[in-house]
């Protein structure tokens, strides 16, 4: 059984005093208490197993040892795996996602890079390494920031960038391919989440249901970079990874910190009433989620492709607080993003290549910056100290707040969240990004 945070056991006991107090009382207002309390528990029982099938991030006690399905891995193996970085986009592979104006493909050249039609036969001047928003998810390869900087440079930019990697794993990825693939310039580009995903070990404990996303990491030893290769990095360690759950959960900033506090446990009552921000908002929103699928059956309904479920809306309002405590209140995760920022630096330094660091903050870092004050504003000052930077926060505020007010023209998903940047987001990324480095061309 997991164990149980501190507000949890007081819920316990507060439920249980709460119950003491009106059998002392009245005896009768102890029983309907009681009643009541069982009531709910029962009904709890019947409906949290069935939305936490529809929306993985509610995680219950058997989300602690997940089963891998087997048909999952197999492809997982096929399409994605790589047993040094976790997952990879691998050569010649190619895929439809949901965009803002219907669906968009991206594909993979025989490098590993991104395709980049019209392009691919000019010099190779700059390459690219980061994550989502450097590879430029929900557009198509003839819209992505590199290809828009490909036509600005007359170069063939080329993208290197990966979903969901974190400053350590581009970095791992730099160092692996830049030997086959050298160039003048290398532009690293990461969202703000970055600060979280460097703490990761296991993307699960943090992005919960993202099962087979075991990574490597790098941890502080006496201020200096210390790397933690993928601990299930065979296909034989993913069926019988629990054997290495003790070492994973040693390791991995965030399960003690989140993974635990965010499980609903039984009883359901105290789990919920322990952290009530974010369980009453996510349950209420998958349960809303899955009434509207059952009247649109009934009526017919046409569902709206969406990149991102509604019940999102929650979770990324977490994980905005999330990144904005680790920037302003945790000293060791700002230390280690630095860190990570010095070892480019120096990577660039060994083989003669100009770092470029490009920071790409998504729509609700934007939105909450414009009204509470920049959380991130210290750490990239001392990135400008150290490498050409392109922060592209006080563009796209300047955007928020011009006559047009509005960033959606910006980004792929009209949501607060806003998804990955739109061709018109990945256009204005190729322009700020050209100003800085055209003199280096």
């Amino acid at each position: 059984m997991a164990e149980r945070t501190r507000a949890e056991k007081a819920a316990i006991y507060g439920l249980i005093i709460i119950g003491a107090i009106l059998f002392l009382l009245k005896p009768r207002w102890g029983i309907i208490y009681l009643a009541c309390l069982a009531m709910t528990e029962f009904a709890l029982d019947m409906l949290l197993p069935k939305l936490r099938k529809r929306f993985p991030w509610l995680i219950m006690e058997e989300d602690e040892k997940p089963v891998l399905p087997e048909e999952g891995l197999k492809k997982f193996f096929r399409i994605g795996w790589d047993k040094e970085l976790g997952w990879v986009r691998k050569p010649n592979t190619s895929k439809e996602e949901i965009a803002k104006y219907g669906r968009s493909r991206w594909s993979i050249n025989e490098r590993g890079a991104r395709s980049n039609p019209g392009h691919e036969g000019l010099p190779r001047v700059i390459s690219c390494y980061g994550d989502s928003f450097t590879f430029a998810r929900q557009v198509n390869d003839n819209e992505t920031w590199e290809w828009h900087l490909s036509e600005l440079t007359k170069t063939n930019v080329m993208n290197f960038g990966v979903g969901n990697y974190g400053l350590g794993q581009a970095l791992i990825r730099l160092k692996r391919e830049y030997p086959r693939n050298p160039t003048k310039i290398v532009i690293m580009g990461v969202v703000p989440s970055t600060i979280v995903r460097v703490l990761s070990f296991w993307k699960h404990y943090n992005e919960f249901g993202n099962t087979f996303a075991f990574k490597p990491m790098f941890k502080l030893e006496n201020d200096n970079l210390v790397l933690l290769p993928n601990p299930i990095n065979t296909k034989k360690k993913f069926r019988e990874y629990t054997k290495y759950l003790d070492y994973i959960r040693e390791e991995d900033y965030f399960y003690e910190r989140k993974f635990i506090r965010e499980m609903i446990k039984w009883p359901y009552i105290a789990s919920i009433v322990s952290f009530p921000r974010r369980h009453l908002p996510l349950i209420y929103a998958i349960t809303e989620d899955w009434a509207r699928e059952k009247i649109r059956k009934i009526t017919g309904g046409k569902e709206k492709e969406q990149p991102y479920p509604e019940p999102m809306r929650v979770i990324m309002k977490e994980n905005l607080l999330l990144r904005y405590n680790l920037f302003t209140k945790d000293k060791y995760a700002v230390k280690l993003l630095k860190a990570l920022v010095n070892e480019f630096k120096k990577y660039a330094e060994t083989k003669n290549f100009v770092p470029v660091f490009l920071w790409m903050p998504q729509k609700d870092d934007v939105l909450f910056i414009a009204g509470k004050g920049n959380y991130y504003e210290g750490f990239i000052r001392f990135v400008r100290k150290n490498m050409l930077t392109v922060d592209m926060t006080p563009i796209l505020l300047r955007k928020h707040k011009s006559r047009e007010g509005s960033l959606d023209k910006f980004y792929s998903d009209d949501s607060k969240y806003g998804g990955h940047y739109s061709v018109e987001g990945n256009k204005l990324v190729a322009r700020e990004v050209y100003k800085k480095i055209k003199n280096l061309l």
